[in-house]
């Protein structure tokens, strides 16, 4: 089926949509409008449908229609270099894939973050997200969404790389290990998808390497790829890969030729990026062709769009860096807050500790003081005891040698037990 006669279906369907409740839309009817949108090249359209899709979604209550639609979304955002919205829709993937538990569209936002970080220029940030979702990519079971997760994690480090200015090389390195994992993908439709976007970027980097012959060949089959698939997005990235190595090789009317069949597409895009360096390239070939009043035209129109771009670059640069200052700034105030109230928690632990500590310390001493003054107390009275026992016992001595009779009644009161014992034991 031709694209233009899907996008008739799409229509069709989303006319069908409109007029039912939600619950009743079948899930694959959802997913076919989403895989379907991807290979739009007007991206305002794919976001109005994926729009419906993560109604409709949201409404049946399907997780993955979200996911995908949302996922949809920022594809779309990035083709259309919208970075800040890019950034939106995929921290909400970010936060339902959580919810879920879904480690596979959990490392799709977070690849899309970095991608989106990269593109506004922080590319420090950039670096730790792309390497987080290695982390969580490499969680998942499903084969093909493992590899083609871990392939847009390399060719997304490729990415930042390149917009770092990095060295060609360094940029290969990380392209060549995404496309061992995109190699790998078992079903065609991802595979080729996935393959078309790499091979055409390889294709790039091979310009700037000046392996020219390389980067033809790449870009042809991104293009074959991306034709083979109906995905006219791609297949523009490959025409525009084969337009920047025939300029570069300095065949003129062969890059001319790619380049324009590569603009049809990206105006219906509306891929500004593109666009602008489409346009100037063209002016660059007409400038040395000596045709001056092709080269005002596109040097014109590329000057349009590169003060476009310049002008929303500096406000989403602007707002997102408030918004990470904002964000850094609360997280600051939060670990203050939370360091403050550590200290206040152990304070006052250590407080009822010590208190304790004293009153305890306190009370044994006093336990010690009262039971020493009992002991001083114990050894006055036993030593005016002995005196008294001695004193009785000299008595008695005294009587007893005088013979007195008043001895008896005196035993009796200073040893009432003993005496008591002997005249029981010996009546």
């Amino acid at each position: 089926m031709s694209l233009s006669k899907k996008i008739i279906g799409i229509i069709v369907l989303l006319s069908f949509l409109n007029g039912a409740k939600a619950q009743q839309y079948a899930t694959k009817k959802i997913d076919r409008l989403i895989a379907l949108s991807f290979h739009l090249a007007n991206r305002h359209q794919a976001l109005q449908i994926c729009a419906k899709t993560y109604q409709l979604s949201d409404a049946a209550g399907y997780y993955p229609g979200k996911a995908k639609s949302l996922n949809a979304d920022i594809n779309s955002y990035l083709g259309l270099g919208e970075h800040e919205k890019a950034l939106r829709s995929a921290n909400k993937l970010y936060e339902i894939a959580s919810s879920e538990g879904d480690v596979y569209y959990m490392g799709q936002a977070l690849i899309a973050q970095a991608l989106s970080y990269a593109y506004l220029g922080f590319f420090e940030k950039a670096l730790k997200i792309n390497k987080d979702a290695e982390v969580i990519c490499s969680k998942i079971k499903d084969n093909d969404e493992f590899y083609s997760s871990l392939g847009q994690v390399y060719a997304g480090r490729a990415e930042i790389k390149h917009l770092q200015y990095k060295a060609p090389k360094e940029i290969l390195a990380f392209q060549l290990k995404s496309l061992g994992f995109y190699k790998k993908i078992k079903k065609r439709e991802k595979r080729n998808s996935c393959l078309a976007t790499l091979y055409s970027s390889i294709g790039y980097t091979f310009v700037d390497l000046h392996k020219y012959k390389s980067a033809i060949d790449h870009n042809k089959k991104a293009y074959v790829l991306a034709k083979l698939e109906n995905d006219s997005i791609n297949q523009a990235y490959g025409l525009y890969g084969l337009g920047r190595a025939f300029m570069e090789m300095n065949k003129s009317d062969s890059s001319v030729y790619y380049y324009k069949k590569a603009l049809v597409i990206f105006q219906k895009a509306n891929d500004v990026y593109r666009l602008q360096n489409t346009y100037d390239y063209l002016a660059s070939i007409y400038d040395k062709k000596n045709n001056d009043k092709i080269y005002t035209n596109y040097s014109k129109k590329a000057r349009e769009l590169s003060e476009i771009i310049r002008k929303k670059e500096k406000i989403e640069t602007y707002r997102l860096s408030d918004s990470i200052i904002q964000a850094e700034k609360l997280n600051w105030y939060r670990s203050f807050y939370i360091f403050i109230s550590c200290v206040i928690f152990l304070t006052a632990i250590f407080s009822v500790f010590t208190l304790k500590y004293f009153k305890s310390y306190k009370k044994e001493k006093e336990q010690k003081e009262s039971l020493k003054d009992e002991l001083i107390q114990k050894e006055k009275k036993l030593s005016h005891l002995e005196l008294k026992i001695n004193d009785a016992f000299a008595e008695l001595l005294e009587l007893a040698k005088n013979n007195d009779s008043s001895f008896l009644s005196r035993f009796k009161e200073v040893y009432p037990y003993f005496y008591n014992q002997l005249v029981s034991s010996h009546p």
